[in-house]
């Protein structure tokens, strides 16, 4: 997702997908070399028939013959979790990254409904973290399911 041009063209084949209500798009973080998505999936597809399809469409429509590494990490949250801490560990990537300074928002972010999580509510002006939040521990996320 290095070239903004394909980030742009890959957060539009979600938005198309997330329309169609083939499952829910919780939250989007496109990075320069990796996507973290975080979906609740409907009972037509398995992950990896939306991920391919998702995929295959971004190829198209960049004209490219290859975009994306052939596999995918597919997490399941455990029954006891909730999404508000993946969601906000995907949040922070870009600027627990350095890639961009606190008063900026990361274009390749995307929430389709902001209600779904608290911190958005505490993010700044520009939409970005509390410098707080960028200097937490890496422990602070640790618990996070690491396999389905």
């Amino acid at each position: 997702m290095s070239i903004p041009r394909t980030r742009d063209i890959f957060l539009g084949v979600l938005r198309s997908w997330h329309a169609q209500r083939n499952g829910r798009l919780l939250a989007v973080m496109a990075l320069p070399d990796v996507v973290h998505v975080l979906l609740e999936l409907g009972n037509l597809l398995t992950a990896s028939q939306v991920v391919t399809g998702w995929k295959v469409a971004t190829r198209h429509a960049a004209g490219y013959p290859r975009t994306f590494r052939d596999d995918f990490n597919a997490y399941d949250l455990r029954p006891s979790e909730g999404v508000e801490d993946y969601g906000l560990y995907m949040f922070l990537a870009p600027y627990r990254a350095k890639l961009l300074p606190l008063d900026k928002k990361w274009e390749g972010w995307w929430l389709p409904d902001a209600s779904v999580f608290k911190f958005p509510a505490e993010l700044n002006a520009a939409g970005g973290p509390p410098e707080e939040w960028v200097t937490w521990p890496a422990s602070r996320f640790a618990g996070l399911a690491r396999g389905a």
